[in-house]
């Protein structure tokens, strides 16, 4: 059981922000969910990344990624990520 566990239910990093890009597009099946929660409960680092970019999605849902930004609004989302990023 624990080998089952091992093999299907944790993820690495990579596939972790992988199942994250999917659950912003409202793409991610429970499963998925329950993965990702898991990883993320003890990753740190995964955790922090998920969290700058649900901000990112929050900040910015009129931005189109063919669309470009402005300087102001360039500088505006990096000083974000900079004070999420000591949080």
């Amino acid at each position: 059981m624990k080998r089952f566990m091992m093999k299907y239910l944790m993820l690495n990093c990579k596939e972790a922000t992988l199942l994250m890009a999917k659950k912003e597009e409202g793409k991610l099946s429970l499963g998925g969910r329950l993965q990702l929660s898991m990883h993320t409960s003890m990753c740190s680092f995964c955790r922090k990344f998920e969290k700058q970019t649900r901000q990112i999605a929050k900040e910015s849902p009129h931005v189109h990624a063919e669309d470009s930004l402005s300087a102001a609004a360039q500088e505006k989302f990096l000083r974000l990520i900079d004070e999420h990023s000591t949080n």
